[in-house]
């Protein structure tokens, strides 16, 4: 679109649906414009435009990922040994079970 043939729409909101507005907009990782454009070219019945969703940062939690397994190799690799745990080696191994059950459900809510 030719920045000549735009025009300015200034419209109000609540201060609860501007938040809404913004969580949604941070959602779908676009801009609100972008959002807006598009829900009143789609009501006048324009063509719309795909949104595609950017990657979740990938390579993050990839790396999240890859650490849990081997920490997860490290706690059976420990237990197999047939070696004593001293209840402190339990806490923490516990904790750190736990720790990971949080992480991976962090990581399935933002996929």
């Amino acid at each position: 679109m030719n920045s000549k043939n735009k025009s300015r729409v200034i419209f109000y909101l609540s201060s609860e649906d501007k938040e809404h507005l913004n969580n949604q907009c941070e959602i779908l990782q676009i801009k609100t414009s972008f959002f807006v454009r598009n829900c009143v070219l789609e009501k006048l019945g324009k063509p719309i435009f795909d949104v595609s969703r950017k990657d979740l940062d990938v390579k993050k939690y990839s790396s999240q990922l890859i650490k849990i397994g081997v920490n997860l190799n490290q706690i059976s690799k420990k237990l197999n040994s047939g070696a004593k745990f001293i209840i402190a080696d339990q806490k923490k191994i516990m904790e750190d079970i736990e720790a990971l059950k949080n992480h991976i459900l962090e990581i399935k809510s933002q996929l």
